[in-house]
């Protein structure tokens, strides 16, 4: 008898009980947020107080935060950046007293990709959120207590080593690679299909295998993009998959290492019987194929909210019956947050994880800003984070700016709104990306059109600028006759989501914004463009208001007619 559902119901056990003891501390941390993060910030001082940052600014004798936020500015990543390249070089005790284990990406959305120390503690805390997070699902949504094995919806090869040896990548790909071989059995996918490079292929091979588990659990992908390629493809080749499963073969196209094909082969068998089940699943439709497809699938899980709301809509009629959980809120920097509910994106502060400042979103562009701390904050108004951490930032302005929507406890409940890059501000109208999204979501409805993707270029060689929406619609689309209403629509709607907009219009220190349709595909080849250049295949992002010349180039490309 196979030992297999044994050891599941183990892991559930003590994955679900890691979760309780996480959850509680979580509450009591937030009972006490403010001391909390006082406590966190002497910790990471005391830990940091003899690296070669920490003794160049007198860690050792900064004894409260007034003390510390006197010594040091908030900063962008600049001033960080030769201390990171020594850290490459493979130089220790820098930044942080912790061994730096990796160095992490970021996607580079709103610029060039960045540098930034993993260490393990690093690692842990993300780990935290999961946790937290688990528990959140299991007592919301009781069939998520059932053992099952999940399929996660990431490749995680890392060949890349800076010059002193460090392995080099997307945090997702490093937290993946870090997790033990071990605990690949509660997966459904076998550990060769996350050290793949090529997205598409690791995303057949996660399908392949998902496909064969009639009763998994749960499907989790770090973007809600993830999941929007997921069922893309599944669509798309469909016919491949099942051919696959029911001769039970990995397919010759594939790019994989005769060692990693010889082993993912080993695992599957042919199976007719399920072909057929999920035969009749898919010949029903999108609406609810998910459930259908797995009859015991809990739940899926990923970032949802402000730019992602395109996709989860585009998500909807797959998912129906099946809860979407937000997942936690992570950056490359730190782990910032956890979703407490699945009915929308809000995240708590993860209090501990760093020591937290905010900047009062009417100061993001002040010489000194004023910061607050989480206690200080206003429900309804949004502020910028600023980061300082155990692995070696020190009031490192993240520029993602949220909105304050409650508090549990003591810790401040956040809405993410917007990267500080993608405001629409040729002239310090400031209209934010939630603004144009439902600027451009409510013009395209004037003509029962709906987006699929989009981005913004600023058009600053016309007199006056004037921004540009590059659209791809969801569906099978004719060709308008008269584009200039949609056109029309999109101004009206930006001058009624931003009265700053309309004055700008009004006073014509603003161009008539334009609506281009773009090609199916288009913000495929855009992301991977990105990838191309080093972002994480799973982790990259369209960049909602693009500067680069080649992505600029490659929208004007592909622009179609009406």
């Amino acid at each position: 008898m196979s030992s297999t559902p044994w050891l599941l119901r183990l892991a559930s056990h003590l994955t679900r009980a890691a979760g309780r003891r996480g959850r509680q501390d979580f509450t009591e941390q937030a009972h006490h947020a403010a001391r909390v993060n006082r406590d966190t910030l002497h910790a990471i001082l005391q830990h940091n107080q003899d690296t070669d940052f920490g003794r160049r600014h007198g860690f050792a004798s900064l004894r409260t935060v007034e003390d510390f936020q006197r010594a040091l500015p908030i900063s962008t990543y600049a001033p960080f950046h030769p201390y990171m390249e020594r850290i490459a070089r493979g130089e220790q005790n820098v930044l942080t007293a912790d061994r730096v284990e990796y160095l992490g990406i970021t996607s580079g959305t709103t610029g060039q990709n960045k540098l930034l120390p993993v260490t393990r503690p690093h690692l842990r805390h993300l780990q935290r959120a999961s946790a937290i997070g688990l528990s959140v699902v299991t007592e919301q949504v009781p069939a998520a207590q059932r053992p099952a094995r999940g399929m996660i919806l990431m490749n995680a090869e890392l060949r890349e080593r800076s010059e002193g040896g460090l392995l080099t990548g997307a945090l997702a790909a490093i937290a993946t690679q870090s997790l033990s071989r071990a605990a690949s059995f509660a997966l459904a996918s076998p550990p060769d299909a996350f050290s793949i490079r090529s997205h598409a292929d690791a995303l057949y091979l996660h399908l392949l295998f998902g496909l064969r588990e009639r009763k998994l659990g749960y499907i989790m992908a770090p973007f809600a993009t993830g999941l929007m390629d997921m069922v893309h493809l599944l669509e798309q080749r469909w016919q491949d998959l099942m051919e696959d499963l029911a001769y039970g073969v990995v397919r010759p196209a594939l790019d994989l290492a005769p060692k990693q094909r010889r082993r993912l082969q080993s695992r599957l068998r042919p199976d007719p019987k399920r072909v057929e089940e999920l035969s009749r699943a898919i010949e029903q439709g999108p609406h609810g194929l998910l459930r259908r497809l797995w009859p015991e699938l809990a739940y899926a899980t990923s970032i949802t909210g402000a730019g992602f709301s395109l996709y989860t809509q585009q998500l909807a009629p797959y998912l129906e019956g099946v809860p979407l959980y937000p997942s936690y809120y992570v950056s490359t920097e730190s782990t910032l947050g956890v979703a407490l509910e699945f009915e929308r994106a809000v995240y708590c502060l993860l209090v501990g994880a760093a020591f937290f400042e905010f900047i009062p979103e009417q100061e993001l562009d002040a010489e000194s800003p004023t910061t607050l701390l989480p206690e200080q904050l206003v429900e309804g108004e949004a502020y910028e984070l600023v980061l300082t951490t155990q692995a070696g930032l020190y009031r490192y302005r993240l520029e993602d700016v949220v909105r304050i929507v409650g508090r549990y406890h003591e810790a401040p409940l956040m809405e993410f709104l917007y990267r500080r890059g993608t405001l629409l501000n040729l002239m310090g109208e400031k209209t934010s990306e939630h603004a144009a999204r439902l600027a451009l979501e409510q013009a395209l409805a004037t003509e029962g059109l709906l987006p699929a993707d989009y981005s913004v270029v600023e058009e600053t060689e016309t007199f006056p600028g004037r921004y540009a929406f590059f659209v791809e619609l969801q569906g099978a689309v004719r060709p308008h006759k008269e584009p200039e209403r949609l056109n029309r629509a999109l101004e009206e709607a930006l001058c009624q989501t931003n009265p700053a907009y309309e004055m700008n219009r009004r006073t014509e220190r603003l161009g008539p914004t334009q609506l281009h349709r773009v090609a199916p595909g288009t913000f495929q080849a855009l992301r991977e463009v990105l990838v191309r250049r080093g972002a994480s295949p799973t982790q990259v992002k369209v960049p909602r208001l693009v500067r680069d010349a080649e992505l600029r180039g490659l929208l004007h490309q592909r622009r179609v007619m009406g």
